[in-house]
């Protein structure tokens, strides 16, 4: 179940878009150096609710209460190739949901890249929505790279499968406009797709209930800094439909999960990232 992962993990799987790895690449040169800095800040609320039978047979009409999350993440690439980027990222999460004390967590992880903006190699603690960023700095991350002008179309995936899905989301991108915010040129894009998902279901007092299955509808409003590659901004929702069934045929049901999220660039400098870091596990010979 999404909500329960969430507060007890602390991390959340949302989207981040990046284009088909099929499409030219940009010829241009890595926009990307060591030592650059970024910093995000996200606020995500997710609700969820539950229609269905237990394994006894009786009726479950569950609604969770919502649960809201901010976090705070700095990024700073620590290595660039003309195949990827490393990354080195600190990040805070706070998790909060009504009638219940806030849990914060906070933690390290070490993220490694592809030129086509997908997560290939990632190590550490800050995964689900602290991933969100890291795709839109790579530089071909957004139609291969290709400049962007406003009505272009074209399709694109996320760069890796989060929580819940069995394939990686492809979604089809649209720019809408061209615009002036924080005296940056942004393009705004919209973007829309779909994803299947397979998540475990769970009662309010921890009975299982098997697994649910279905698809989910992705929307996304985008601000993207082609000049710079990095995402100004982002509002994306997730809302899907789906079925489960247990291991007696009295176990069946829908699940209805709908998520929001909002991610926006801190363009404040970000502080030293060098304080407190462990050994990189992604700095040793590779497999």
């Amino acid at each position: 179940m999404l909500i329960v992962w969430i507060v007890v993990a602390g991390l959340v799987a949302i989207f981040s878009a990046v284009a088909d790895s099929s499409q030219a690449s940009s010829t241009q040169a890595a926009t990307r150096f060591v030592g650059e800095t970024f910093s995000y800040t996200a606020h995500a609320v997710m609700s969820q609710s539950i229609a269905g039978n237990d394994a006894f047979g009786r009726h479950i009409n569950q609604i969770s209460a919502p649960t809201s999350v901010k976090l705070h993440e700095s990024i700073a690439i620590t290595k660039t190739t003309a195949q990827d980027l490393t990354m080195h990222r600190l990040g805070t999460i706070t998790a909060l949901v009504v009638g219940a004390r806030p849990v914060t967590k906070s933690g390290q992880g070490w993220t490694v890249v592809n030129n086509n903006g997908i997560v290939v190699r990632d190590s550490g603690k800050l995964g689900g929505l602290f991933l969100l960023p890291l795709p839109f700095l790579a530089d071909g991350s957004m139609k291969a790279g290709a400049e962007l002008t406003v009505g272009d179309t074209w399709s694109g995936e996320l760069g890796t499968k989060l929580y819940g899905m069995t394939a990686r989301p492809r979604l089809k991108f649209t720019v809408t406009a061209a615009s002036i915010v924080s005296d940056i040129k942004v393009y705004i894009i919209e973007a829309t797709g779909t994803v299947p998902m397979k998540e475990p279901v769970m009662t309010a007092s921890g009975e299982p209930l098997g697994y649910a299955t279905g698809t989910a509808d992705i929307t996304a409003h985008l601000e993207y800094d082609r000049d710079k590659r990095r995402l100004v901004s982002m509002q994306a929702e997730l809302n899907d439909t789906l079925h489960y069934n247990g291991p007696t045929k009295h176990v069946t049901g829908r699940v209805k999960d709908h998520q929001q999220c909002v991610v926006s660039l801190d363009l404040t400098p970000v502080a030293d990232l060098g304080e407190g870091v462990s050994v990189d596990p992604l700095s040793g010979p590779q497999p």
